[in-house]
């Protein structure tokens, strides 16, 4: 947690997604995972982003000069609906539907 430079306000949607990677993810104990016990179909891995890692997220609102994305970090799924949610500054999140990752730029300190 300490390597992703994020404050310990965010902490608890690191929990929440490893909760969510938990209820994904196959174990040997049960033939199923509880994501597909609980729902009756196996989850789908394509939406899944690595936690504090940098992404472009497009802005809703701007001039037409402005930037059309701002660079946030990922810190987690929504409960209630599909998408993102990211950080913007220190104390601010947000939820959004789509995003294009930075790869390259994520690096572990």
């Amino acid at each position: 947690m300490s390597f992703t430079e994020l404050p310990p306000s965010f902490w608890g949607h690191a929990l929440e997604t490893a909760v969510k990677l938990l209820n994904i993810s196959p174990s040997k104990s049960i033939p199923q995972t509880p994501y597909e016990i609980w729902h009756g179909k196996p989850a789908s891995y394509k939406y899944l982003r690595v936690w504090g890692s940098p992404a472009h997220v497009k802005r809703l609102v701007g001039d037409k000069l402005d930037s059309r994305s701002s660079l946030c970090r990922f810190i987690g799924y929504p409960k209630e609906t599909a998408g993102y949610y990211f950080m913007i500054q220190p104390s601010k999140r947000f939820l959004s539907r789509g995003m294009q990752c930075s790869w390259k730029r994520f690096s572990i300190r």
